[in-house]
């Protein structure tokens, strides 16, 4: 068997969104999607063992779209 690799920040970088790298980068960032289905989806984009915390789901009151600010926890 072998061994289990933690994910690096170069191998994120390489496989993961923007936001996760921006995350990763800068210890927080903001995800906005048209529905809140999407948001969800991006959330789920970040590798399990990374640690965060996420606020409450805001609506932009410009364009509808939904917000969510997203921090690493340490």
């Amino acid at each position: 068997m072998g061994k289990k690799t933690e994910n690096t920040q170069e191998q994120v970088e390489k496989t993961a969104p923007a936001f996760v790298e921006e995350l990763m980068k800068k210890g927080s960032a903001i995800l906005r999607a048209k529905t809140r289905e999407e948001l969800a989806e991006m959330v789920n984009e970040i590798p399990a063992d990374v640690k965060y915390g996420a606020g409450a789901v805001g609506q932009s009151r410009e364009d509808g779209t939904f917000v969510l600010m997203v921090e690493l926890v340490k």
